[in-house]
């Protein structure tokens, strides 16, 4: 009798161990704005905020992420999904100023686009470096095209854009549901 406990509770921890490191589909992930921060080991949980709530929560800390510049593609999008992902991150920030430290990443999900916020160093940009920047790569990509560059101004090296919410943004590795 003590075996066959022994082996159903061994059987338990396996399988929850394996469920918790199954990745979430992107077909999975809801509307809304994430927030990714890394533990001291490494490990990662995101603070999530629904599609009807979005304004109504604070920047967070994020992780480490590899360097990218700018670039356009592939694949086109909703217009208004894509404005709507970009308003939703916009609107998450109470105030004018985004701080933002070295290793985080902040993105929004409006149906399959999602609009982020890469940042490579810490710092702090107005909002409208935010518009500027989403307004570049727009003239520069098209307006349904998705794509990325460098947000100007203010202080810190930072990237911005949109993305299929199913690619990789911010490093080769980071997706929606990492």
């Amino acid at each position: 009798m003590k075996v066959a406990a022994f082996f159903t509770m061994l059987l338990a921890g396996v399988y929850s161990v394996t469920a918790a490191s199954n990745p979430t589909q992107a077909s999975e992930v809801a509307d809304g704005f994430y927030q990714v921060n890394p533990d001291e080991s490494g490990n990662t949980a995101t603070k999530f905020t629904p599609w009807d709530e979005v304004g109504k929560s604070s920047a967070k800390r994020r992780s480490i992420l590899a360097k990218r510049r700018e670039d356009c593609g592939p694949g086109s999008v909703s217009v208004n999904d894509a404005d709507a992902a970009f308003n939703c991150l916009l609107n998450s920030f109470k105030i004018n100023v985004v701080s933002l430290k070295k290793g985080s990443w902040t993105y929004c999900v409006r149906g399959d686009v999602v609009a982020f916020i890469c940042p490579y160093s810490d710092g702090h940009k107005l909002k409208d470096r935010f518009i500027d920047t989403w307004a570049y790569v727009r003239r520069r990509c098209g307006t349904s095209i998705l794509g990325y560059a460098q947000v100007s101004g203010d202080v810190g090296d930072w990237t911005a854009g949109y993305a299929l919410k199913t690619a990789n943004f911010c490093t080769k590795k980071f997706k929606v549901g990492s």
